[in-house]
């Protein structure tokens, strides 16, 4: 489950995805990656700076000091989580983007969300609040980023 939640195993698939998306699909790829990245720091900055440093709870390591983790507790607060949030807006506008893609989106979004749970860094309802706020955030920049873009690259 570490292998999930860790940004950094992702790296080389990311970029493989992203040229192929570009060869493939060319100018409708860019306003696809270009919405991704905005959807995604628009996501993460939100569900930090604005919901966990508003809601201010605390991680269940924090909580519950007895736990016995297998990785390091952060230091940031719990709800709601953006390894959640984050997976769940990516995944949400690659499925609108992309329709063949859902099922294997969603389902690489549902094990980093479990993996946050096992690893004991993160409450059930954590993840839940991320999935939805990123899902929600991923939809909002598929119609008011993505539509756009590709309004502007049909002129």
């Amino acid at each position: 489950m570490m292998f999930m939640t860790m940004k950094q195993n992702f790296y080389h698939l990311g970029i493989a995805c992203a040229v192929a998306i570009l060869v493939v699909y060319r100018i409708n790829g860019l306003a696809f990656l270009l919405t991704l990245a905005a959807t995604i720091a628009l996501n993460d900055a939100s569900s930090h700076y604005i919901l966990k440093e508003g809601i201010t709870r605390l991680r269940p390591c924090h909580v519950l000091p007895d736990l016995e983790m297998i990785i390091r507790c952060s230091n940031s607060f719990s709800f709601p989580s953006n390894h959640a949030s984050n997976t769940f807006a990516a995944a949400t506008l690659i499925s609108l983007c992309f329709r063949n893609t859902t099922l294997l989106a969603l389902a690489l979004a549902l094990l980093v969300c479990y993996s946050r749970v096992y690893l004991k860094v993160h409450y059930p309802s954590d993840v839940l609040g991320g999935a939805i706020y990123g899902s929600l955030i991923g939809y909002l920049c598929y119609r008011h980023i993505y539509s756009r873009l590709l309004k502007l690259t049909k002129s």
